[in-house]
């Protein structure tokens, strides 16, 4: 699906400050399939980073999973 809106890709500092988790357990998250991968920023460099909206998309369904019901409920 494509938008118009721009995607941003996030160094993981960004993401801790969105979710405040350990490097180790985000790598934890990720390696059991419970959290977004990170992409190479440069095919076959060492850079990588998240995608902006697919950690928001994660914190999404945390807050349903949690909470219960949707979000449009929640607003």
């Amino acid at each position: 699906m494509m938008t118009n809106e721009p995607k941003r890709i996030l160094r993981f500092k960004d993401v801790q400050k969105i979710i405040p988790l350990s490097r180790s357990h985000i790598y934890n998250l990720i390696s059991n399939e419970r959290f977004p991968a990170p992409v190479k920023l440069v095919a076959g460099g060492r850079g990588a980073g998240w995608w902006e909206h697919e950690i928001y998309e994660y914190l999404d369904g945390r807050y349903v999973e949690s909470r219960g019901g949707s979000l449009n409920e929640a607003q």
